[in-house]
Formats: C-alpha cells, structure tokens, sequence
C-alpha cells in the first residue's frame, strides 16, 4: 500500500442516507452498508496485515444534509515493524447541513520499532450532529509487547465552517447579524459572512525513547487510551423549543441568569448569544448522563469529560482495548442517539 486513497460520499433520498458516490484503491474496501432507516453503518476494510514502511493512506468522507451515518473499521488496525521508514494516513471529515456523522475506527496497535502518523481534519456545520474517536494501544499488550515504538503521532483539528450550514440557518444568522449591525446609508449593503473557526485541536505523542509513560501523570499502569470530540447542532431556542429539552438539567441554566436576568435562553436577545446559550446547556446535559453512565457500567479506569470550546470532549485510560472501545461506541450512541 504504497500511496492507497478511499473517497465516500453520502446523501439524503427517499428517506434514507445512501451512497452519493465512492471509490477506493486496493488495499481499500468498503463492505455493503447496513441501512436501518435514516441511519447507515459503512465498514472500511483494510486488506492487509497492517500498515508497513512508505505506505500513505488517505480517507475522504462528505456527509450529506439530512444523512444519519457511523464510519467504522472492520478490525483492530495494526501499525507494523517500519525499520528505518514510516507510515501515514490522513483522514478528511465533511459534515454539510444537519448531517449527522459518527466516526468511529476500531483501536490502533503500534508495534515493535513502529513510526506512524495519523493527521485527521473534520470541517463541519453549526447545524451537524459531529463525533470523531479514537483510541490507541501502547503495544501488542496480549504479548507483553509495551512501550516498544519508535514514534507514534496523532493530530486532529475540527474546524466550525458556516458556508457548510443550510441556507436558512445562514439567512437567519446574516439577518440577525445585520440588525445588530445596521446597513450604511451608501454603498452596497453588506455581504453575509460566512464565519470559520478551529473549534477543537488535539495532538498524542508516544516517543518511549524519549518519555516514561508509565510514571505518575502519565499513563501509568493503563495500556489503552482513547478520545473523543462530539459537537452538537446548534439551533435557535427561540424558534426550535425542543433546543432547549435538556437545559433545565444543566448547571448553565443557573449561571446565565445572572448574566442575562432569565434562565432561559429563549429570552436572550442576541441571536449568536442565544444559540451559543442553548448548546452550552445540552452540552452539560450531556455531559451529565455520560457521566452517569459511566458510574452504572462501573467503568474500569480513568474517565473525563468536560465541555470545551464549541462541543464536549471525553478522555479515557484503560487496561482493555475492549473496555476503552466499548465504552467509546456507547458514549457515541448516546450523543448521536
């Protein structure tokens, strides 16, 4: 798999999410969908025992508006002995509209003298329903194979891109945009503006040559770690009332009164400010009953999850790569339910 590229994209017909169009190069496949009313499950298939030195995969992914999907590996995806080279693989996320998207790869395995670096880019609506994960071994851990790669890199960024928003939602934005902001009496009246910004940034390094992950604030005795960003739609409580199902649980309900004279949301004059409001207060909701969920699944290791810039992000530490993709899969269900 020298230089290998697998392209899918998705639309919205006759109420169900299909394929649009795909192509894949060998080693690449993609088995048959399995399509349960709106929502579609895709497995992309790797015919191959694994990463090796030079090969340079690249997976492109655009969701369609209305389209409900989950992106999944067939297995566990093994990164092999690279010797003097390295591997590669950069992964491309579109999410356009009210897209719903799930991306959810089975663990990475690093093995001995390995060097591998994933770059993921995800470029999504405000309106999209968005979670990417991951989850990476320190090793071939049933064969007490730990700690024995060269390098291993991953980065993800996730940008928030207005353009990719349905053309209702960004009339609505550039008109409350252009009340706060009122047209000059001459000259042309302003264009929308489609605004763009890195919502979510991450980045794990494993250099064992270099750091001892298994000291206190590392790792420690865990062998499996995973991560995952999760975006909620944003809508407009003032014209969507089920925005605002979950906010009476969330603990911004009580902090924005004092900021705003009213718990609720709906009452925010600002557009932006609005909406921002109303997805902060699911965010927490969320949050909440991730949380609980992991207390009645007695979830064994360490767990996190905190609201970051525009989104949710949840951070776990295992000693099972069961245990850290099972736990990963159910949190998805939950915000993509």
């Amino acid at each position: 798999m020298p230089s290998s590229t697998f392209r899918l994209a998705t639309a919205f017909r006759n109420g169900r999410t299909k394929i649009d169009d795909v192509y894949f190069e060998a080693p690449f496949k993609l088995m048959t969908p399995f399509v349960n009313g709106r929502h579609a499950d895709f497995i992309v298939m790797l015919a191959s025992p694994g990463f090796l030195k030079g090969d340079d995969a690249h997976i492109v992914c655009d969701f369609g508006p209305g389209t409900d999907s989950t992106m999944k590996t067939q297995s566990y995806e093994k990164v092999l002995d690279t010797a003097d080279g390295e591997a590669n693989r950069t992964i491309d996320l579109t999410a356009r509209g009210d897209a719903k998207a799930v991306f959810l790869p089975f663990p990475v395995i690093p093995f001995h003298n390995s060097t591998f670096t994933n770059v993921t880019k995800a470029h999504i609506s405000p309106e999209s329903t968005f979670v990417y994960a991951d989850v990476v071994t320190c090793g071939r851990v049933g064969m007490g194979e730990r700690w024995q790669m060269r390098r291993f890199t991953n980065r993800l960024r996730v940008t928030l891109d207005e353009s990719l928003a349905s053309e209702e939602y960004r009339e609505a934005l550039h008109a409350a945009d252009s009340a706060s902001k009122p047209q000059p009496k001459r000259g042309r009246p302003r264009k929308p503006e489609h605004r763009s910004q890195l919502v979510f940034a991450d980045r794990l390094l494993l250099e064992p040559e270099h750091f001892d992950y298994e000291e206190m604030g590392m790792w420690r005795e865990y062998t499996h770690c995973g991560v995952l960003y999760a975006h909620i739609p944003e809508t407009d409580p003032g014209y969507d009332p089920d925005a605002l199902s979950d906010a009476e649980h969330s603990p911004y309900a009580a902090s924005s009164g004092a900021a705003t004279g009213s718990k609720d949301p709906r009452l925010i004059p600002d557009t932006r400010q609005r909406i921002a409001a109303a997805r902060v207060a699911a965010e927490d909701a969320l949050i909440e009953r991730i949380r609980t969920f992991a207390e009645e699944t007695n979830f064994e290791g360490e767990f996190g999850a905190s609201r970051v810039t525009n989104g949710i992000c949840i951070r776990i530490l295992t000693r099972r790569g069961d245990d850290a993709f099972d736990f990963i899969k159910s949190a998805a269900g939950i915000i993509a339910a």
